[in-house]
């Protein structure tokens, strides 16, 4: 059996389980949670990384460029934290579009400036 084929095999028994026991909805939600909580986790940290080892470039950014790459980083943070409660209107989901576009338009300027600087 190769290895391919048993990978599909244990994402199927694993798939019936949840589906033939009677609290395996919740436990799979339980598993979803802890997998997001372990992924925001390990990109925190390489967040943190990232900036420990570019902290002396972000300084040369100028006040008014750092400010708009935090305004930028605070701004997408907020708007997927509030993605599910946007999504459900469409005046959220158009509000959402702008919360996602406003913080792309920043990081770009900040690069730019980022590539003179460099």
């Amino acid at each position: 059996m190769t290895t391919n084929v048993r990978t599909v095999l244990i994402i199927v028994a694993i798939s019936a389980a949840v589906w033939a026991i009677p609290s395996g909805q919740g436990s799979a939600q339980a598993v979803g949670n802890a997998l997001s909580a372990i992924i925001l986790a390990a990109m925190v940290l390489f967040g943190v990384r990232a900036y420990r080892e570019t902290r002396g470039r972000v300084e040369t950014l100028g006040d008014a460029h750092r400010a708009l790459l935090y305004a930028g980083l605070g701004c997408f943070v907020v708007a997927m934290a509030a993605r599910p409660s946007l999504t459900n209107t469409g005046p959220g989901t158009l509000l959402f579009i702008v919360l996602i576009a406003m913080p792309l338009v920043m990081l770009w300027a900040v690069w730019q400036r980022w590539r003179e600087v460099a």
